[in-house]
């Protein structure tokens, strides 16, 4: 009895890894698609700006309160990379769910 009580248990937290490794990924790949949509507004934005330079937000966080014009598309850059490294491991996360879920069955 102890024995099968103790089974249960690991079952439990196997599957309980497998739902917190879901919602990581699924986290990561929502924080990686608002980054691109970030990277690709300033992209998009460009040099045409009214002023000295703009104010870079991201999730309601002041990034830079000064970007000036010459360093619009580095900091587009900047989260396009970001972007991509939250999109590779959000797709390690995925991968391994994968290879567990096919493991188990």
């Amino acid at each position: 009895m102890v024995v099968l009580s103790k089974r249960l248990i690991m079952l439990r937290g196997e599957k309980m890894n497998n739902i917190s490794r879901w919602v990581i990924a699924g986290v990561l790949i929502l924080f990686g698609v608002l980054l691109l949509n970030k990277g690709l507004e300033l992209w998009s934005l460009g040099t045409d700006v009214d002023g000295d330079g703009i104010g870079v937000f991201f999730l309601g966080f002041e990034i830079n309160n000064r970007v000036p014009e010459e360093s619009i598309l580095s900091y587009a850059i900047g989260f396009f990379i970001s972007s991509l490294v939250a999109l590779i491991v959000s797709g390690a996360f995925v991968r391994t769910n994968l290879k567990f879920r096919n493991k188990a069955s």
